[in-house]
This record gives C-alpha cells, sequence and structure tokens, in this order.
C-alpha cells in the first residue's frame, strides 16, 4: 500500500484554505456593498427629502417674496398717505397761523388808535409837552376822524400853549372849533384860540376880543367866560368917568 506523503496534501489544504478564505471575503464584500447599497438608498431618500424641502422651501421665499412686495407696497402706500397727511396737516397749520396773525392784527389795529392815544395823553399829564404833542399827532395823521380825535387836536394845543407854540396852539385850537363845532370843549377852545392869537407878534387884538366876546355871549356861566371878561379887562382901557357939568351962576342985571 502506497502511502501519499504529506508533501502532496500540502497544496490541496492551501487551496482549500483559499476557497474558504475567498468566500469569507466575498461575503464580507457582499455585506459590505449591501451596506453601501443601504447607505445609498438612505441618502437617495435623504436627497428627496431634501428636494422636497428645498421646494418647500423655495415655495417659502417665493411667498415671503410676495409678502416682502406687499408689505413694500403698502410701506409705499402708507408712506404717501403720511405725505399727504403732513401736506393737509402743514396747510391746516399754516391756515390757523395766519388766521391767527390776521387776529392779531384786528386787534392791534383796534387797539391802536387807543394806545396811541393814551400814549400821548400819559406823556402830556408827565409834563412831556414835546412828547404829548408828538404823540397827538401821530394819533391825528392816522386816525384823523377817530374817536378821540376832538381830544387830540385840544390836548394837541394845550401841549403847544404850555410850550409857547403859540401859532401851533392857536391852529390846534381852530381845528377843535372847525371840526367840533358842537363839542363841549367849544368854550375852552375859544378862550385857548384868543389867548394863543393874543401871544403871537403881529396885532391881533380884534380877533382875539371878538373871540373873548363870543365866550361870554354864548357860554356866559362857564369858568371860560370868567376868564374871558378878565382878559376883556385887561386890554380894555378904563373908561373915564364922566366930568360933572359946571353950572354957570346967572349974572344979575
Amino acid at each position: 500500500m502506497l502511502r501519499v506523503k504529506p508533501l502532496f496534501l500540502l497544496p490541496v489544504c492551501l487551496l482549500a484554505a483559499g476557497c474558504v478564505a475567498t468566500q469569507q471575503d466575498m461575503l464580507q464584500m457582499q455585506s459590505q456593498m449591501d451596506d453601501l447599497n443601504n447607505n445609498l438608498s438612505s441618502m437617495q431618500k435623504n436627497q428627496a427629502e431634501l428636494a422636497v424641502k428645498m421646494d418647500d422651501l423655495s415655495k417659502n421665499l417665493n411667498i415671503s417674496s410676495e409678502n416682502m412686495k406687499d408689505i413694500s407696497t403698502q410701506m409705499g402706500r402708507l408712506s404717501a398717505r403720511l405725505d399727504e397727511l403732513d401736506t393737509s396737516m402743514n396747510k391746516r397749520v399754516n391756515a390757523i397761523g395766519q388766521t391767527i396773525r390776521k387776529q392779531q392784527e384786528d386787534v392791534e389795529t383796534a387797539l391802536l388808535p387807543a394806545k396811541l392815544y393814551n400814549d400821548a395823553y400819559n406823556a402830556y399829564l408827565s409834563n412831556n409837552f414835546d412828547g404829548a404833542a408828538a404823540g397827538f399827532r401821530n394819533y391825528l395823521a392816522k386816525f384823523a376822524s377817530g374817536e378821540m380825535a376832538e381830544n387830540a387836536y385840544y390836548f394837541l394845543g394845550e401841549s403847544l400853549y404850555l410850550k409857547e407854540r403859540w401859532q401851533d396852539a392857536a391852529l390846534a385850537y381852530a381845528n377843535v372849533l372847525e371840526k367840533f363845532p358842537r363839542s363841549g370843549r367849544v368854550p375852552a377852545a375859544r378862550l385857548k384860540y384868543a389867548l394863543s392869537l393874543l401871544k403871537l407878534p403881529e396885532d391881533k387884538k380884534s380877533e382875539a376880543l371878538k373871540y373873548l366876546e363870543s365866550v361870554i355871549r354864548d357860554f356866559p356861566k362857564s369858568q371860560e367866560a370868567e376868564t374871558a371878561k378878565d382878559n376883556i379887562d385887561r386890554l380894555s382901557p378904563p373908561k373915564q368917568a364922566p366930568q360933572p357939568v359946571k353950572k354957570h351962576a346967572a349974572k344979575k342985571g
């Protein structure tokens, strides 16, 4: 009986061992391939889900973009509306401001005559006769037919009289007599007009006496009549007493 030498069995064993190793590698590779396929499938699924999410995100972005456009449009409309309101408000404010200014001007216009007159009269009361005369003239220049024109002319005359400006004073008194013939100041204006004439360098005595006499005649019970009488007495020469008639004794024959 021939014995197979162990040397011949070694290649067979090695071959068998190689086959076993190859099958294991194949199984391992197959397992790895399966894992890879599973991972690939999972990745494809994830990719699909990601694509859906990206699509949803894109839609959401489009919606957001539209919303932003709407918001931008609304903001534009709101801005335009605010501009309109601002313009309207400015117009109203300007209109109110103009109304207030007009009312202030009306009030100042209404108060101006009284203010001008009162300022001049206060100056007169304070013995500031130059300032008073300027103030009364200012009033008369602006309001020659004003409610206080009569008094303004009279106190203008008084201020000028006290400053010994006789010609100007006489003119002021003459305006009272001409423009306000029924005024309660006529007696005083006539008297002061006459006294102003008497102060002039030219001879106005006859005209002055005429006005003094008119005061006594037209206003006999007034204080001005007493003053006029006193001045007439000073101007008139004293009347000489009549000389007694001497009786001649009859000659005896």
